[in-house]
């Protein structure tokens, strides 16, 4: 999920964005500051405050599985339109579309599980799921009734498959970030929440402590350790399960979103370990 090493925890691992061992910038293009109200700094600052925390783009694990599924969706028709070429055509056709929509329901489904604390509802995952149901529905039916049935089904798998793809790319234009601050965890008291939060838990713990609900996901307060300093996160899960930054400049209809980050939970934290920020000769 994150950058391995303590100093490139905030920033992300240089390499996710081929900058040959230079820090990342503290804001990449559409990355939006907290309002004044909150108290908030970068890496190349330090001192007090929430930060960002860039987690791995979902390129490098979704992209070239998505780039191959249509390609294996296409062959699955062959064996039935060209039918005699392989040992047994109906069972060539359902292996390869099986294969079609693996490589875009397990890719998703083991990416978003890396992206602690998201959700698993698989049937939440960004595909087109009523299409997609309809076709499997649809497709027995040629068997019995008339094979141009199958072509049917085949077509709305096809658009199945373009919806889910454009679902995803939608999903992916907001990059995967979260807000965390250092704190003495025994300085948390979630009673000074306002009434807009459901309180999992009073007082700070590892795991979720407060959520609430919004127009396009749900935003989380969490409690988690790092190099043996405790941290609170405020964490935006979208409807599909998974991060994205809360602070961005796309999320822009979701009022429920923007009137929680109207105001930063009431904490004042702790000054930022040295050993998070960039050295001062990298500034």
């Amino acid at each position: 999920m994150d950058a391995t090493s303590d100093g490139n925890w905030l920033l992300g691992n240089p390499d996710w964005w081929d900058l040959d061992g230079q820090f990342p910038p503290d804001f990449r293009n559409g990355e939006l500051a907290p309002n004044d109200i909150w108290l908030s700094t970068t890496p190349r600052v330090g001192n007090y405050g929430w930060m960002r925390q860039r987690l791995k783009p979902l390129a490098f694990s979704l992209l070239r599985p998505l780039a191959w599924a249509p390609f294996f969706l296409f062959l699955s028709v062959l064996p039935l339109a060209f039918p005699g070429q392989t040992p047994d055509d109906q069972i060539s056709a359902a292996a390869l579309f099986l294969f079609s929509w693996f490589l875009v329901i397990y890719p998703l489904s083991t990416s978003r599980s890396l992206q602690i604390p998201s959700a698993n509802n698989i049937f939440s995952l960004p595909v087109d799921w009523k299409l997609l149901s309809l076709a499997l529905l649809i497709f027995p039916i040629h068997i019995f009734i008339d094979p141009k049935i199958g072509w049917i089904s085949y077509v709305i798998l096809w658009i199945a498959m373009f919806r889910t793809i454009g679902q995803i790319q939608n999903m992916m234009n907001i990059p995967p970030a979260r807000f965390i601050i250092p704190l003495y965890s025994n300085s948390w008291d979630s009673n000074e929440l306002t009434d807009i939060w459901v309180i999992n838990s009073e007082k700070w713990h590892k795991g979720l402590i407060a959520s609430s609900k919004c127009n396009e996901g749900e935003l989380r307060i969490s409690g988690f350790t790092r190099s043996e300093y405790d941290f609170l996160s405020l964490t935006f899960v979208h409807k599909s399960g998974f991060i994205q930054d809360p602070f961005f400049s796309m999320h822009k209809g979701d009022e429920k979103l923007h009137l929680l980050l109207d105001s930063p939970p009431p904490v004042s934290g702790i000054s930022w370990p040295k050993q998070f920020l960039v050295p001062t000769e990298e500034e």
